[in-house]
Formats: structure tokens, sequence, C-alpha cells
């Protein structure tokens, strides 16, 4: 599985405006998480779309969560991003040119494929905004270490953790 960058920084902006509690702009939200302006715009744009977060226009405009932090899921951010550990086009990138993948009929992975997305779905569904601020891995799990560096330090310092690419991005 990899977790792309769009989808790590769609759960630390829903993160930030649940801590904020307020409205903040796309340039606030760019310098408190060390992310540039454009790509945070990007990415908020897709979490308005999903209903995550609402805008206001105006001189004291900016962005806020549209819900509650504990009625925002992981699953719910991550979905907003448009990726997918597995989706029906992956077989059809993997046959470029061809009129089926040769192995349709006795693929033997995309029951694997669809399963782990059925899981991983499952598990990041019980997970909410509300749970990653308190550390909790769910609303009654056991806590989590809570992070509290950004992604743009670790791209910074080269720090981080090792990133595991999956079948498609």
């Amino acid at each position: 599985m990899r977790v792309t960058r769009s989808e790590e920084y769609g759960v630390r902006l829903a993160i930030r405006l649940a801590l904020e509690r307020g409205q903040l702009t796309i340039r606030e939200l760019s310098e408190r998480e060390g992310i540039s302006e454009p790509t945070v715009a990007k990415v908020i744009s897709r979490l308005r779309r999903s209903g995550a977060v609402a805008a206001e226009r105006g001189r004291h405009g900016g962005y806020s969560l549209a819900l509650a932090p504990e009625d925002i899921t992981v699953a719910r951010i991550l979905d907003a991003m448009d990726d997918h550990v597995y989706d029906s086009s992956f077989c059809d990138r993997m046959s470029p040119g061809l009129e089926a993948c040769t192995h349709l009929s006795t693929c033997t992975l995309k029951p694997v494929w669809r399963e782990l997305e059925s899981l991983m779905g499952a598990f990041l569904d019980g997970i909410t905004v509300a749970d990653l601020i308190a550390g909790r891995r769910s609303g009654a799990g056991p806590r989590l270490p809570v992070a509290t560096d950004s992604v743009a330090d670790r791209e910074r310092t080269g720090s981080g953790p090792a990133r595991t690419t999956g079948g498609h991005e």
C-alpha cells in the first residue's frame, strides 16, 4: 500500500482545521503545515467536494470543517483524494492495448486486492479525525503515539517512514 502525499496532506489539513476550531485561509494552512499554497488549495478543494470542509467567502472568510471531527473518518478523507488501493481500471491499465487482461478468466489476484481494499476501508472508516487528535486508533481502541511533525519537516530532514508501493498509484 502507498499513502500518497495528497492523502496525507488531506488528513493533516483536516486535523489542523479541527485543532484551530475556526476558519483558516489557504495561506494560514500552508504556513502552519509547511505545504505549498497551490497544494493546499488543491487538497482543500477535494475535501470541500466531499463535504468534509466548508468555505466562507469574504474578508474574514476561510475554510473550516463542515462536520464535527468525530464525524469525519480517515476513509472519507482518503476517498476525497480519489486514490484507491484497488479499482477495476487497474486491470485495464495492466494490459494496455489488449482487449482484456490475459489473466481475466483465471485471475487469482483480483479477489485478494478487493478483499484488502474492503478490510482497509473498514479499518479506516473506524478512525475519525477526533481519534487522531486524541491519539486513538478508533473511538474505543488503544492510544496511538501522537505525531507532532509534519510531512514538510520530514521532507526537509529526509527522515520519515519508508514508503511501500502497491500495485498501482
